[in-house]
């Protein structure tokens, strides 16, 4: 008999747009708020709140209220659709700076609904007004339009939005970022869903489990992120907003997902990567936190519940910054200070691990006991001295162009000049076996040479003591999990191009 329920139930957890709850699952661990939510999806029965729809809402506020919010076209999406960027609050005399984006994956709707809900709320509240009194705020409410428009992760091209931090290969990833950037927020959270029912969760419990967590803090672990930031993430934005979820029962914890490798499942816990926002952003001097919400699958099962809980962290995450705008600037002063050394290479610390997860048959939690990673304690394995500058060669200005929409200042020598660099030998490379958006990834491992090298007039140099210069680390270092070299920008043969400069001479 179990093997007949479980050929039934594997589609739940093989295709995102059928994993819906069951009824008793949803009535017994997600009810539904009786909360009235303004945003145009909730207008109609069906479906989420379209392009059109948006801009209507938009345009409406902005007519009601047109010393309290603007808005400005931020770049095109593949199709065509223009991509808004709202602005709410004090944009002159602020406490601090606040930028928000929703639906960057296309099939994640309770983070567009929650981001109008919101820009709503912030305007017609009264309770509110000490927000947009002291606060400037930014919100990319619908980030992949073309994804968003026919409910799929992907922009249009079949590219993901969110492993595109790096490489920028999509329109809208260049926008958003440049975007980002010039707004320069002190605080920075990407809303997202995930997904409750995962192939590999079938293999748990009496016949498939689910995650019963509505919300997951995605923050970064990567050993180049200051512990000032890591620190004011943990002790204020997060630890302030855990009582609010408590007091609606809204069950969170660290984010965790599943993976499946040589036939065997295990967990990871946290960011590393830059490719995600939460590491990108977190490395340029922000804080940053990406949400993820209980949502990816079902439809319109629990969407008010999932909207509110993503309005409900906003405002949250918009009070905090606001109650403890002076723990967070010193905390982005502190980051500024760069240590003696950055990482080239980690490990995540590998650990038993008991997880509470729901039961599909006895509908139920039952406790899982997993394999953890945890990508937020890291220790470190390859260490190198932080330049002072990176050098990069002439011939590489698809390197300094990226790293110009990463948001770094790259100048160039005003002369020729004699220099004593490090510079990258290869001792290894090979392509990764799996295709990667598109690419094959390259792996590398290389060795640091010291050479003196005759550099040309109009040489770039990336100054290493800038806000963003972290972003040069985890760009230009070649065995980087989300590097230039490894993300095909660059082959290996074009790695000896790019140079350390150590010495302590202004260049």
């Amino acid at each position: 008999m179990k093997s007949v329920l479980i050929l039934l139930l594997f589609p739940i957890f093989t295709t995102s747009y059928i994993s819906q709850d069951s009824k008793k699952i949803t009535k017994s661990f997600f009810p539904d708020f009786d909360i009235e939510i303004t945003s145009p999806a909730f207008k109609k029965n069906k479906g989420f709140t379209n392009y059109k729809e948006m801009m209507s809402f938009l345009d409406s506020l902005v007519k009601d209220y047109p010393n309290d919010i603007s808005y400005r076209f931020i770049g095109n999406s593949q199709k065509g659709k223009k991509i808004p960027m709202v602005y709410i609050g004090n944009q002159t005399n602020y406490l601090a700076k606040v930028c928000y984006m929703g639906g960057l994956h296309g099939n994640e709707p309770a983070s567009s609904e929650g981001m109008l809900f919101l820009i709503h709320n912030l305007l017609k509240e009264d309770s509110l007004h000490h927000l947009k009194e002291n606060l400037s705020i930014a919100i990319i409410p619908m980030a992949n339009i073309d994804g968003y428009e026919k409910q799929d992760r992907y922009a249009a091209n079949g590219q993901d939005l969110n492993r595109d931090q790096t490489k920028f290969s999509n329109p809208e990833s260049i926008y958003i970022k440049r975007a980002v950037n010039k707004f320069s927020p002190d605080l920075m959270v990407d809303f997202h869903e995930y997904k409750p029912y995962r192939v590999d969760f079938v293999n748990f419990g009496e016949f498939g489990v689910t995650q019963q967590y509505d919300a997951m803090f995605l923050y970064s672990g990567n050993l180049n992120v200051s512990k000032s930031i890591r620190k004011v993430t943990e002790d204020y934005f997060i630890t302030q907003v855990k009582p609010k979820l408590d007091y609606y029962d809204l069950k969170h914890h660290n984010y965790i997902s599943s993976k499946h490798k040589n036939n065997a499942i295990y967990f990871n816990l946290g960011s590393v990567s830059t490719r995600s926002s939460a590491t990108s952003y977190a490395l340029s001097n922000c804080v940053s936190i990406l949400m993820e919400i209980r949502g990816v699958g079902l439809k319109r099962t629990s969407f008010n519940r999932r909207v509110f809980t993503t309005y409900l962290l906003a405002n949250s995450y918009l009070n905090t910054a606001l109650k403890n705008y002076n723990e967070l600037k010193l905390a982005i002063k502190q980051a500024n200070q760069f240590p003696e050394d950055i990482i080239i290479k980690y490990k995540k610390q590998k650990s038993g691990y008991s997880l509470n997860m729901i039961d599909v048959y006895e509908n139920k939690l039952i406790p899982i006991n997993v394999t953890l990673h945890n990508g937020l304690e890291c220790s470190p394995v390859i260490k190198r001295k932080r330049p002072n500058y990176y050098i990069i060669e002439s011939e590489l200005s698809i390197v300094t162009d990226k790293l110009a929409i990463l948001g770094l200042d790259i100048d160039t020598l005003n002369y020729d000049e004699m220099l004593e660099v490090e510079s990258y030998k290869i001792i290894s490379s090979k392509k990764s076996p799996v295709l990667f958006q598109g690419f094959h990834e390259n792996i590398i491992k290389s060795e640091i040479i010291l050479e003196n090298k005759l550099f040309k007039k109009g040489t770039f140099i990336v100054p290493m003591n800038q806000r963003r210069s972290n972003l040069a680390v985890e760009t230009l270092e070649p065995e980087m999990l989300s590097g230039f070299l490894r993300f095909n920008v660059i082959e290996p043969e074009s790695i000896n191009k790019i140079h350390r400069y150590l010495q302590n001479k202004q260049l």
